[in-house]
Parts: structure tokens; C-alpha cells; sequence
């Protein structure tokens, strides 16, 4: 292959990642307007969604390598920045994708730490709330007490 099959390759890849990311930003995305509504399914479901599309991009990434590699051996270079825009076609394509796929991962990431933090607070409001249930319960039964014991019996007597 020469090197601009190599990078027209490389492009294909990085598309296909830069959707599968896309995907997973507005399942981040849904998942946080979930998480406010504290549906645990509908978390699980978003979660497996983006475990899958994960799964596929750790493929991609994979495929992506071997082909990367194959260009720097072809070039003898260590990185493709080190590529001249104007020196291989599509070169430039390639670092614009590249750019697009950095600036996603880092609204995900973003998105996922403010995630994490509504899901704490969802666990400790949740948290919260079964203490208290318990703490009333415990007191309702404290208050009920004397209705579960049996009724004492008094005798009079009458012979006076």
C-alpha cells in the first residue's frame, strides 16, 4: 500500500470512531437527564449502549494502530505530525478527524464526571430517605407497643 492508501484508511477508521463518539455523547447526554429522574433502568440500558459502542471503538483503535504503524515504518517518522499537510493526501483530513475525535472525548469525559456526581447525590438523597423510613419505623413501633401487649386482668373481689 502506499502511504495515501494508508491514510485514506486511517480516515475511514477515524470516522467511523468519531460517530461511535458522537453516539456515545448524546447517550451521556440522555443518560444525565435520566439520572435526574432516578429510572435505573433506563440508566442500565444507557450504560450497555455505550459499553457496546466502547467495545466497537476499542476495535476500531486497534485496527487504527496497525495501519498507523505501517505508515510510520512506510515513512520513517515516529508521529504523523511530523507529516507535511502537503506531503500526503488526505494528511490534513486525517489531524482535522483526529482534532474532532480529542474535542469529543473531552465533552464525554466532562459530561461523565457531572454524571457521577448526580449519581452520588441520587444515591446519598436515596441513602438519605431509607434512614429515615427506618427511623420512623422504629419509632411508630415504639408507639405501638402497648397495643401488642395483652390486656392485664384485674379481679375484684366482692365479698366485703
Amino acid at each position: 500500500m502506499t502511504p495515501e492508501q494508508y491514510v485514506q484508511k486511517l480516515i475511514e477508521i477515524s470516522k467511523k470512531k468519531q460517530q461511535s463518539l458522537l453516539q456515545i455523547l448524546n447517550l451521556t447526554k440522555d443518560q444525565t437527564a435520566v439520572i435526574a429522574e432516578a429510572e435505573a433502568d433506563e440508566i442500565e440500558r444507557l450504560i450497555q449502549s455505550k459499553q457496546l459502542l466502547i467495545d466497537n471503538i476499542n476495535e476500531m483503535d486497534a485496527e487504527f494502530e496497525v495501519y498507523y504503524s505501517r505508515l510510520k515504518s512506510i515513512l520513517n517518522i515516529q508521529s504523523i505530525e511530523e507529516v507535511k499537510e502537503t506531503q500526503i493526501q488526505g494528511a490534513a483530513e486525517l489531524k482535522q478527524i483526529v482534532t474532532a475525535i480529542v474535542s469529543a472525548i473531552k465533552q464525554i469525559q466532562s459530561l461523565e464526571i457531572e454524571n457521577k456526581k448526580k449519581a452520588e447525590e441520587v444515591v446519598n438523597n436515596l441513602a438519605s430517605d431509607i434512614r429515615r423510613i427506618k427511623q420512623s419505623k422504629v419509632a411508630n413501633n415504639g408507639y405501638n407497643v402497648a397495643a401488642r401487649m395483652p390486656r392485664p386482668s384485674y379481679f375484684f373481689d366482692q365479698k366485703k
